[in-house]
């Protein structure tokens, strides 16, 4: 990669960090990410919704095959900012370190692939059609970010070939992990209800965490079958439990739960909620199922294929194709159909106090990614 691509992925990385997008705000982000695209070729859609900032920029292409780049640039809360090194969006540089929020989720990668891309469109190469569909309601709800771009696509019968998330999914080294897929997620809130009383007359009171024990304990031990498919088992997480009014001679008469699910392509909605509600059969309790994200899986294929090919020909790094973390808006695009390889930085400071990400990171996932743009082939499987 040349010189100034390399400061091109830092440069638009800085731009970005320093301005301030909390979720759902997008701080002009994507403002910015217009001027740099447009003269590329690009142009912009707005797909803005409930007060979400949404564009798809498209440029046509030479080339067969229609090849997305899918990203947000909204940003986790700071945090205590007396705690951070350097000040989250001031975007410092230091011993080769870039210091700030979304450094590493996710600015860094938006960064470097438009840096690909105008180096690209720079020498002229022919391309295949692009596009970038940037969100600022990712690290938020989800509800009216990329979810909606990809509904106008479907209207427009505009969907791509396949789609590089940008997330930041790598362990130890740019290109060491992708993900092709991720587990599902249901979150059940539970409310037993009982009757509150004294302590000292039990009889006259049903005490609503001695109905909610055994059922969250069944829950615990349930098992949910090995795993399928290349993921990790489901996994059920009684992640809050709240009863009693904070006497301690008060029998509580209600008792609240949440529970957090994370499920593989092995099960599903139906089957879980109904072992959920098998193990609430004989108590007073409702349950409220929230099926927050539906697994999905990539399978294996041209697409993964040349993802880790142009790992390979960056880094020489034999790529790990993994179904493990938690969820991501890769799920919008295989819903639709469009196969789904999340390749971005490192993870190691994501949502933490001083996030950060080496300026050698952005220099190999740039040039990853320009491989896996000038190679991208359309699979006719």
């Amino acid at each position: 990669m040349s010189e100034s691509s390399a400061h091109l992925a830092t440069r638009i990385a800085v731009k970005l960090i320093q301005r301030e997008s909390i979720t759902p705000a997008d701080g002009g982000c994507q403002d910015y990410i217009e001027s740099l695209l447009a003269p590329l070729g690009f142009v912009r859609t707005h797909v803005d919704a409930g007060g979400v900032t949404n564009s798809i920029y498209a440029r046509p292409g030479e080339l067969a095959g229609t090849l997305a780049f899918v990203g947000h640039t909204d940003v986790v809360p700071t945090g205590d900012l007396a705690a951070w090194s350097h000040s989250p969006f001031s975007a410092t540089i230091e011993d080769g370190i870039l210091h700030g929020r979304g450094a590493q989720d996710m600015k860094g990668a938006v960064a470097c692939w438009i840096a690909a891309v105008a180096e690209l469109c720079q020498a002229q190469t022919p391309l295949p059609t692009l596009q970038m569909l940037i969100t600022s309601d990712e690290e938020g709800e989800s509800i009216d970010g990329t979810i909606r771009l990809v509904e106008q696509m479907q209207r427009d019968q505009s969907l791509p070939d396949a789609a590089v998330v940008g997330e930041p999914s790598c362990s130890e080294a740019v290109g060491d992990t992708i993900r092709r897929g991720r587990r599902g997620v249901i979150q059940v809130r539970m409310n037993v209800h009982g009757k509150q009383g004294h302590s000292a007359y039990p009889q006259d009171a049903d005490n609503a965490i001695h109905r909610a024990a055994p059922a969250l304990a069944a829950i615990a031990a349930t098992d949910w079958g090995a795993a399928t498919d290349g993921f990790p088992p489901t996994s059920c997480q009684i992640t809050n439990i709240q009863g009693g009014t904070g006497a301690s001679n008060v029998i509580p008469g209600n008792c609240s739960a949440f529970l957090d699910i994370r499920y593989n392509p092995g099960n599903s909605f139906g089957e879980i909620k109904a072992a959920i509600e098998a193990a609430c059969h004989d108590i007073d309790c409702t349950l409220d199922f929230d099926h927050v994200a539906t697994a999905f899986s990539t399978p294996d294929g041209i697409f993964l294929d040349q993802v880790c090919d142009a790992i390979a020909a960056v880094t020489g790094i034999t790529t790990c194709r993994d179904t493990g973390g938690g969820t991501s808006d890769g799920r919008f695009l295989a819903a639709a159909g469009v196969p789904v390889a999340e390749l971005g930085t490192t993870n190691s400071t994501i949502h933490q106090i001083n996030e950060q990400v080496a300026l050698h990171e952005l220099q190999t996932l740039t040039n990853i990614y320009r491989h896996i743009i000038e190679h991208f082939e359309v699979s006719h499987d």
